[in-house]
């Protein structure tokens, strides 16, 4: 499935985009809520052939050049066989997922047994749905389903495979008058080979727990292992030193790893108490990105909300939050925060915020006060831990610092989009975390662009390794635009948008060889007309394109 769009504002205030929808699920909340029991009742296929297999569901998308954003509710998920029809997952209430949310990722939401005379899967949506265009408007609009189910054929579908991804193709979604056409497929070997993460959030009862590992029994994916290490967070509304026992109703959110239904693993991020505490107010959880900060209330662009949270542009008040990654004086407009927020009156309040990128803090501590610093910059050599890069751009401390090269050792990191793996000479990277007092760059985060190995979740699938060196001052840059001329081997683009440059050009030239990751199309369906996305290195008026992606 496949959909893409940068989310960045929705319009209109946060009650009035929770009224309009049942609930409101983030990326995690959607893609676990559903892996983690999101509904009740029994969700298994009442006839089960011998042939039938367990599998992975995953929810994925891609870039559109389109809509920012495409909210839809979805009611449940069923498998349509000759057998009959049987339920795959449920949701009571239906929840409200923003599309774009799955971008370059696999988003786990149920292992089941799939017949593997399967010939569709039907996911269940309302007719009323929400999109934002680019210029910002939003748009109320109804969402084209036949017998109220958006249905996905399972023709070429691999059933031994043990992995099936719902795409929803945005891209070729429709807006005829203020109906959505929407566009579906499978997901295939080169989409997963192209997948920057698999991740899942779970819901389910803690039945084992250590110091490095957490059992828990979901409804959605039986009994499952999490992985628990130094960058697990914790949050409970018991306190800042709570951690999880045997008995408790948690929420996982973790990285998941490994092939098909059966032989996946979990590592935990984040384990959120979700037991009832007398005398406390319900909790929310959302992401998104601070756009302004005037004292110690921020205003972010939300793009990912549980049911009943709020979404777009919010403004929330911090200063009586626990930080468990970061302090106040580090959340600036670009930073991105993930937070636990209570209503207060017509607003929100925050109860827990994490600055991504930012170190862990230890329970009770207040938090470090260094500042976050983040470089993009090109993988030269990798040596166990030890990595060596170029940097194109600095933010923080050291910003305009361009010259290299970088040595990091990433051993305490936490990998997003990436992992240890991934970091092959030319790949580009992000490295986050703040510079120590003998002049150290401490990194807390690595995040990864284009291919991972690590992120395929079918055996045999091989990302493309891109190797090209870096040009001389040349700086990392995300641009999307529109093709006007082409010629072999690169093309002009008119720019639509750009991110990494101070000053953006209006068009650049791109090219393009056999390192470069193409997503959504090859060099062939390079015409006039086609809007993508490129990123790459730029220097000169040329843009050295690591992956092109289409709308």
């Amino acid at each position: 499935m496949k959909m893409s769009i940068n989310v960045r504002n929705m319009a209109g205030s946060p009650r009035a985009a929770q009224r309009a929808g049942a609930g409101v699920l983030s990326l995690v909340a959607f893609a676990l809520l559903v892996a983690c029991g999101g509904g009740s009742g029994t969700d298994q296929p009442t006839v089960k052939p011998a042939s039938a297999k367990p599998t992975a569901l995953y929810f994925t998308d891609d870039f559109s050049a389109e809509h920012d954003a495409v909210w839809i509710t979805v009611s449940k998920v069923t498998v349509v066989s000759p057998s009959g029809q049987s339920d795959v997952a449920t949701f009571e209430p239906a929840r409200l997922i923003n599309l774009p949310t799955l971008k370059r990722a696999g988003a786990l939401f149920a292992t089941a047994q799939i017949p593997a005379d399967a010939t569709a899967l039907r996911v269940y949506v309302g007719t009323a749905a929400k999109l934002q265009k680019l210029d910002g408007s939003l748009l109320e609009v109804t969402l084209e389903a036949a017998g109220g189910f958006l249905e996905f054929k399972l023709e070429g579908w691999k059933a031994d495979s043990g992995v099936l991804a719902l795409d929803f193709d945005l891209p070729r979604f429709q807006l005829l008058g203020l109906v959505l056409k929407p566009a579906l497929r499978l997901a295939g070997d080169t989409d997963f080979a192209q997948w920057n993460d698999r991740h899942a959030e779970v819901e389910g009862t803690v039945t084992a727990v250590s110091a490095t590992s957490l059992s828990l029994q979901s409804s959605r994916l039986g009994t499952r292992t999490f992985t628990l290490d130094a960058q697990t967070s914790y949050v409970s509304k018991r306190g800042a030193d709570w951690r999880p026992a045997v008995g408790d109703r948690v929420e996982v959110y973790g990285k998941v790893s490994g092939q098909g239904g059966q032989d996946l693993q979990f590592l935990a991020r984040t384990v959120k108490d979700d037991s009832n505490v007398a005398g406390t107010a319900a909790w929310v959880e959302v992401k998104g990105k601070v756009s302004a900060v005037n004292g110690s209330v921020a205003t972010l662009d939300i793009d990912r909300s549980q049911a009943g949270g709020p979404v777009g542009s919010v403004s929330v008040d911090l200063a009586g939050a626990r930080f468990d990654r970061g302090t106040l004086t580090l959340v600036q407009p670009g930073v991105r925060l993930e937070l636990h927020l209570a209503a207060a009156g017509a607003g929100w309040t925050a109860q827990v915020v994490e600055i991504d990128g930012a170190p862990k803090n230890a329970a009770g501590s207040a938090g470090s006060s260094a500042s976050l610093t983040e470089v993009k910059a090109r993988v030269v050599s990798v040596a166990g831990s030890l990595v060596e890069v170029t940097p194109f751009k600095v933010e923080g401390p050291a910003g305009g610092w361009v010259s290299g090269p970088l040595r990091a050792d990433v051993a305490g990191a936490y990998f997003e989009r990436s992992a240890l793996t991934c970091l092959l000479p030319g790949q580009p990277v992000e490295l986050k975390g703040s510079f120590n007092a003998a002049g150290v760059l401490v990194v807390t985060k690595v995040e990864g662009e284009g291919a991972c190995s690590a992120a395929a979740p079918v055996a045999g699938v091989k990302p493309s390794d891109g190797t090209t060196p870096p040009a001389a001052g040349a700086v990392f840059v995300e641009a999307k635009g529109s093709v006007t001329a082409v010629r072999t081997g690169e093309f002009d683009l008119t720019l639509f948008k750009v991110e990494g440059v101070a000053i953006a050009p209006a068009s650049v030239t791109v090219r393009y060889g056999s390192n470069t990751v193409f997503k959504g199309l090859d060099a062939k369906a390079l015409t006039v007309g086609v809007f993508v996305e490129v990123k790459g290195l730029y220097a000169a008026g040329v843009l050295e394109a690591s992956k092109i992606e289409r709308d």
